[in-house]
C-alpha cells in the first residue's frame, strides 16, 4: 500500500530538522574544541588583570599550575599569585586590626598626658602653698617639691625598654616619704623661731631619720603614700596593659600572614583559589568569592589563632573593663581614682603642715629629746631671712585637659568591650566586607564556578573546623605555634595582674569572672562609663563636717603607736584650696 504524498511530505521534513539540530550540535562543540585548542582566545580577557600586576601570563601550551589549572595560569604565575594572595589578605588583616590597636595606643597617650598635666597643677599650687606660708624660706623647698613630682611623672612614663609590669610602688612611698622627710627641718626652723640661721647639716639629718619616731605630719605621711601608691599603680598597670593589647594585635598579623609560617601551606593555596582561580581560567566578568565560601576559607586559616587567642583576649577585655570602671568610681571605693588622689595631694600637703603647726608643742619636746638642742650653722644664710611674698616666677605649664577627653575615654570603655571575640569573629568580619565577598551566595564565584555555594559552612568552633571543606586545620591544631602561646600567656597576665591590683574589692554585678583562661571567657555587660577624667580646676566644694552634696569623704582613717601610747589619727576632713592657704599664713604669721 502506497503512503500518502502528505505523509512522505512530513517525514522528510522530520528527517531534515533532526539533521539540522546534530549539524549545530555538532558545530558547537567544533567550536569549543577549537577554543580549547587556542587558550588566548579566552586569556584575553584577563590580560589587563595579569598586565597590572606585572604577572606573566600563560600564552603557550605549557604547563597549567596545580591549584587552579587554569589555562592562563603558568606554575610561576600561581606563585606569584599565590603571593599577591597573602598580601591581599594580610592588609585586610592589618585594616580589621588597626583601628584597635589606634585606639588603644591614642586612649594611653591621652591618659598620660591627662596625669602629667594633672601632677603640674598640683606641683604649681604646692609651691604656691609653700611661698605664702614661707615665703623666703621656701626656696629651701623648691628641689623637695621638684622631686616629688618628678617621680610621679616618670612613673607614668612607660617606654619599652622597662621590664614588663615592673614594681614601682616602693618608690612612690619612698618618694612621698623622702618629701615630708626633707620638709620637715624647714618646718621645725620655723617652730624653733631661729629665722635668720639655718640648721647645721648633722643636726638636719638627725630631724630627717628621726621623723618616723617623732611623726610631726601625724599619719598623713603614711596615708598619702599608700594612697598614692596604688592609685599611680593602677594607673600605670592600665597604661602597660594597653600597651600588651597593641603588641599582641600587630604580633599576631604577623604570625597569621608569615609566608613561610608552619601549617599556613593549605591556607594559602585556599585563598590563592578563593582569589585569583577565576583569573586563571579566563573568567571576564569581575567576579567575588561567595560569603559561604569566603567564611569556610577564613575560618579555616585563623582556626588555630582562635583557639590561641580569643578566651584569653576576652580575658583582657573583661581586665581592663574592671580597672577602668575601679579607676573611675568618684567614692574612690578601691582606691585607684588617680584623679581624686593627685587633685587632692596639694590639699594632704596643706593638711599635714596645719597638723604640725597645731603640735608643735608636742613636736619641739620630741625634737629635743631625740636630736638635743637646736645646732644652728655659722653662716647666716640670706636665703632664710623672711621677706615679703612675692611671685613665683618659675610656675611649671599647667594644660588645661578638655571634657573631650572624657569622651575619648567613654568611648574607649565602649568600644573595647564590644571587641569580645575579636578574633572568633575575625573570619566573619572580613568576609562582611562587600569589596572582597558577596554578601549573598548566589552568582559568585564558589571556587569551581560562577554559581551558587551549596557545601555546609564550617562552625568557628574547634570541633567542627576538622570538617571545614575548604580548608583542614588539622595539622596547624597539632603544631602550636609557642609565639601564639606566648602572645596569650601575656593576656592572661593582664587579666591576673588587674585582679591582683584591684584585690577583693566588690566590682558591679554585671562582671563575670572568666573561669580558667584556657577556656572560653564569659562575657560581661561593661558600666558604659569611662575614668572621670574631666578637668575641673575649682571643683573642690566648700563643706563643713562632711557635709554637702558634692564633699569629698575623709580619707583614711588608722590606729597607730605613738611613743608607747596608741592613738586613733583621722585625715584632717578636706578644706578648700583657698581656706587651707588663708588658715596656714594665719598660722604662720604667729612665727614671724
Amino acid at each position: 500500500m502506497k503512503t500518502p504524498c502528505r505523509f512522505n511530505a512530513t517525514c522528510l521534513l522530520l528527517t531534515l530538522s533532526v539533521c539540522f539540530v546534530y549539524c549545530r550540535n555538532v558545530d558547537s562543540r567544533a567550536k569549543r574544541t577549537i577554543s580549547d585548542s587556542h587558550p588566548t582566545n579566552s586569556c584575553d580577557n584577563v590580560k589587563a588583570f595579569f598586565h597590572s600586576r606585572n604577572i606573566p601570563m600563560q600564552r603557550s601550551a605549557g604547563p597549567k599550575g596545580n591549584i587552579c589549572g587554569g589555562q592562563c595560569c603558568s606554575p610561576d604565575s600561581e606563585l606569584l599569585l599565590r603571593k599577591q594572595g597573602q598580601e591581599v589578605f594580610a592588609d585586610m588583616l592589618r585594616h580589621k586590626s588597626r583601628t584597635l590597636q589606634g585606639l588603644l595606643n591614642s586612649t594611653a597617650t591621652s591618659l598620660q598626658e591627662h596625669i602629667l598635666a594633672m601632677t603640674s597643677r598640683s606641683e604649681n599650687k604646692t609651691a604656691e602653698l609653700f611661698l605664702k606660708l614661707f615665703q623666703g624660706h621656701s626656696v629651701h623647698a623648691t628641689d623637695t617639691i621638684n622631686a616629688l613630682y618628678t617621680d610621679i611623672r616618670q612613673y607614668v612614663l612607660i617606654n619599652s625598654s622597662q621590664d614588663a609590669y615592673e614594681n614601682s610602688n616602693t618608690a612612690i612611698s619612698t618618694s612621698v616619704s623622702r618629701f615630708f622627710a626633707n620638709i620637715f627641718p624647714l618646718m621645725y626652723h620655723r617652730i624653733g623661731g631661729t629665722p635668720d640661721k639655718d640648721f647645721t647639716v648633722e643636726y638636719k639629718n638627725c630631724l630627717k631619720e628621726t621623723m618616723g619616731k617623732i611623726k610631726p605630719f601625724g599619719t598623713i605621711p603614711t596615708q598619702v603614700a599608700e594612697s598614692l601608691s596604688k592609685a599611680l599603680a593602677a594607673a600605670r598597670l592600665l597604661l602597660q596593659a594597653l600597651g600588651v593589647g597593641v603588641e599582641v594585635l600587630n604580633a599576631t598579623d604577623t604570625l597569621i600572614i608569615a609566608e613561610n609560617g608552619r601549617g599556613n601551606a593549605e591556607c594559602h593555596d585556599a585563598l590563592m583559589r578563593m582569589s585569583y582561580c577565576p583569573k586563571c581560567m579566563g573568567l571576564k566578568e569581575e567576579t567575588k568569592p561567595c560569603s559561604g565560601y569566603c567564611m569556610n576559607v577564613m575560618r579555616g586559616c585563623l582556626t588555630k589563632y582562635v583557639v590561641d587567642l580569643d578566651a584569653p583576649w576576652n580575658g583582657y577585655v573583661e581586665g581592663i573593663e574592671r580597672l577602668v570602671t575601679a579607676m573611675k568610681q568618684h567614692n574612690n571605693e578601691a582606691g585607684v581614682n588617680v584623679d581624686t588622689l593627685i587633685k587632692e595631694l596639694d590639699n594632704r600637703i596643706s593638711e599635714a603642715i596645719i597638723y604640725a603647726m597645731e603640735n608643735e608643742k608636742d613636736i619641739d619636746v620630741k625634737v629635743k629629746r631625740a636630736c638635743g638642742v637646736v645646732q644652728l650653722s655659722d653662716r647666716e644664710d640670706p636665703s632664710m631671712i623672711p621677706t615679703e611674698i612675692e611671685e613665683k616666677t618659675s610656675m611649671l605649664p599647667a594644660k588645661q585637659y578638655s571634657s573631650s577627653s572624657e569622651n575619648l575615654m567613654l568611648n574607649f570603655l565602649n568600644y573595647i568591650v564590644k571587641s569580645r571575640g575579636f578574633y572568633s569573629a575575625l573570619a566573619d568580619n572580613l568576609c562582611q566586607d562587600e569589596s572582597f565577598a558577596e554578601r549573598k551566595d548566589e552568582h559568585c564565584w564558589n571556587g569551581e564556578r560562577i554559581g551558587g555555594y551549596t557545601k555546609t559552612i564550617a562552625d568557628p568552633s574547634l570541633d567542627t573546623q576538622k570538617y571545614n571543606p575548604e580548608v583542614k586545620p588539622s595539622l596547624m591544631l597539632q603544631n602550636t605555634d609557642p609565639r601564639a602561646g606566648l602572645l596569650a600567656e601575656k593576656l592572661r597576665h593582664v587579666h591576673t595582674m588587674v585582679m591582683s591590683s584591684l584585690g577583693a574589692v566588690s566590682m558591679p554585678e554585671s562582671f563575670s569572672y572568666v573561669q580558667g583562661m584556657q577556656g572560653d571567657a564569659t562575657d560581661g555587660s561593661g558600666s558604659g562609663a569611662g575614668p572621670d577624667i574631666t578637668d575641673d580646676e575649682n571643683d573642690r566644694v566648700e563643706h563643713g563636717s562632711g557635709a554637702g552634696s558634692g564633699s569629698v569623704p575623709p580619707v583614711f582613717t588608722e590606729t597607730n603607736q605613738i611613743d608607747g601610747e596608741t592613738k586613733t589619727a583621722s585625715s584632717t576632713t578636706h578644706l578648700p584650696s583657698t581656706l587651707l592657704t588663708t588658715v596656714l599664713v594665719l598660722l604662720a604669721m604667729k612665727f614671724l
